[in-house]
């Protein structure tokens, strides 16, 4: 949910002047976070990439601090159950010994 949430927030909201190569960036972006591909990676290339614009064009603003947490949540949990990652690594579980 919190992948798609921020494919749709990404889609609906452009705070920066789009340029081709920034546009085609976003959209691999966008795809590779929804399909769970590399979600840490693209995660933090979509933060650095919203910082970048942000900063470059003087589009910063707290309304852009919505979508940056939930990037940096992403980044944080990881991609979760349902993704490309879980299939092809496997899901990380934490085994605690025994006490």
């Amino acid at each position: 949910m919190l992948r798609l949430a921020i494919a749709l927030e990404m889609a609906a909201r452009q705070p920066w002047h789009v340029d081709d190569w920034q546009l085609a960036l976003v959209v691999l972006l966008g795809l590779a976070i929804v399909l769970g591909v590399m979600t840490s990676i693209a995660g933090m290339v979509l933060l650095g990439l919203f910082a970048w614009s942000g900063l470059t064009t003087a589009a910063l603003s707290p309304a852009m601090l919505g979508p940056c947490l939930q990037i940096v949540a992403l980044i944080l949990l990881g991609p979760g159950a349902y993704s490309l990652d879980a299939r092809l690594f496997g899901r990380r579980t934490i085994e605690l010994p025994p006490p």
